[in-house]
């Protein structure tokens, strides 16, 4: 049994808080999200809803992991590749549909998604180190 390192916790606590605030933005405020960017319509309303709802899944592992003190890092390893993995898939697939429908996006859409693809991508290196540190 192999205890769950301290940066591996603050990696997922990141994740986590990172999670809930995006859920909260994307299944209660949809419409002053969008407002915000300038998007007054989208062509599937409940995307962004079903996206926070995924986020919100990502936070409530993250509090799990930290509640349950009696969990190693063998029962989580599995749900925690799959969570990290997960990051490079959005950061490719929000970079190509900016790509698609750069033409489209008002400024506060492209900035908000950079912002999105910085911040993944920050996230994501946190969980790579974290991995690493803790197959140590």
């Amino acid at each position: 049994m192999t205890e769950i390192k301290t940066f591996t916790k603050i990696a997922i606590l990141a994740y986590g808080i990172v999670s809930l605030i995006f859920a909260i933005i994307l299944i209660f405020l949809t419409d002053l999200f969008l407002a915000a960017l300038n998007m007054p319509t989208w062509q599937n309303p409940t995307h962004p809803r079903m996206f926070g709802g995924a986020l919100l899944v990502v936070f409530i592992f993250a509090v799990s992991v930290l509640i349950h003190k009696d969990w190693d890092w063998e029962k989580i390893k599995f749900a925690y590749q799959i969570l990290y993995i997960w990051i490079p898939i959005n950061i490719a697939v929000e970079a190509i549909l900016g790509m698609i429908i750069l033409p489209e996006l008002s400024i506060n859409a492209i900035s908000e998604t950079l912002l999105d693809i910085i911040i993944m991508t920050v996230l994501g290196i946190l969980g790579i180190i974290a991995f690493i540190k803790q197959k140590d």
